[in-house]
């Protein structure tokens, strides 16, 4: 009447079971991130969207009006003691090329620059000392740096001429931390006393975090002569800018102030 069935084929009904539970566990935390995911996404389109329109800003006001303000706050200081600067916001998506770049603006802005310069070459030497720039040497010089006696605390900029070149190896471990290791790419490995002197003269902008931050001029500047800056400094940011790239970068908010002053936003356009 009964038919025996062996052990061995018995349908593991408890082991299906747990299986078909696991599957679900697995999908409902696959969906789970993906609407974690799609939430992140939204939230950051949202706040491009809202950092569209400076105009919007309660402190958003013209640029010559925002001079007029930051100026009055710094009066009574010397003005070669003041610094304008501007700080503007940047909204990425996840995954994107932080903003980097170097700019010559119309306008210098005293700042202290310390540069050093590897090189063999003695005319260059000499050229260099014209220019006030005392840090130049060959391999001795690379080798007070190795060594430790010479530490790169302080160094602005660094340099080193061509035949130089394959000695610099001897340093990246010292110089490259400190982001002063000469390299081709960067321009800093040159014959050129003029190239060197306007790189210097020329400063770099980074990204750090999600704010970039850079000096326009001083409080004896004028309105034309900060704007020429500004200009300046923005075309190079707004070129660094891939509007067909796949991770999206936007520009938020750009506040313009002193050390005494609040922050006033400004169009950066």
């Amino acid at each position: 009447m009964f038919r025996y069935i062996p052990v061995n084929k018995v349908f593991p009904f408890r082991i299906l079971i747990r299986s078909l539970a696991q599957a679900k566990t697995v999908k409902t935390d696959a969906q789970r991130q993906k609407d974690k995911e799609r939430k992140y996404k939204l939230k950051q389109e949202m706040k491009m969207k809202e950092l569209e329109n400076p105009i919007d800003h309660p402190l958003h006001m013209p640029i010559a009006q925002a001079l007029n303000i930051v100026r009055s706050f710094e009066v009574g200081k010397p003005v070669d003691k003041t610094t304008i600067a501007c700080t503007i916001s940047v909204v990425q998506e996840q995954g994107a090329t932080p903003l980097s770049g170097t700019v010559n603006i119309p306008f210098p802005v005293q700042r202290k620059t310390k540069p050093v310069v590897f090189t063999s070459n003695q005319s260059i030497v000499e050229e260099l000392k014209r220019h006030n720039i005392t840090t130049v040497g060959g391999k001795d010089l690379l080798e007070k740096f190795a060594s430790g006696e010479i530490s790169t605390e302080g160094f602005t900029h660094a340099f080193a001429t061509v035949e130089m070149a394959p000695q610099l190896k001897t340093v990246a471990r010292v110089l490259g931390p400190a982001g002063l290791q000469p390299t081709a790419k960067k321009g800093t490995i040159v014959n050129n006393v003029a190239a060197i002197m306007q790189i210097i003269s020329s400063f770099q902008y980074k990204q750090k975090e999600n704010h970039i931050s850079f000096p326009v001029g001083d409080c004896s500047f004028s309105d034309a002569q900060i704007m020429a800056n500004l200009k300046a400094v923005s075309d190079s940011i707004h070129s660094q800018i891939d509007p067909n790239a796949n991770k999206k970068t936007r520009l938020g908010y750009c506040f313009m102030t002193t050390a005494r002053s609040p922050g006033l936003v400004i169009d950066f356009n």
